[in-house]
């Protein structure tokens, strides 16, 4: 799951892979989510479904929700 999360930084970001985990950790440890259920929770909401974990959903929503916008 973290690396199909860092996949999507990579395409909306166009940064590199390191880039894109260190922006899944730094957000974990901001809001004190596990980085993997971020990391999940953004590729649910870049496949369009609705984060099964709301706590994490939350903060994928928080942090990338203008990526998806630019694409859509």
């Amino acid at each position: 799951m973290l690396d199909r999360a860092e996949g999507i930084l990579v395409g909306l970001r166009r940064c590199t892979i390191d880039a894109a985990f260190g922006e899944i950790v730094g957000v974990s440890r901001r809001h004190t989510v596990p980085a993997l259920r971020v990391a999940a929770a953004l590729v649910e909401l870049a496949e369009g479904r609705q984060p099964r974990d709301a706590d994490a959903g939350d903060v994928a929503r928080e942090e990338w929700s203008e990526l998806f916008s630019r694409v859509t």
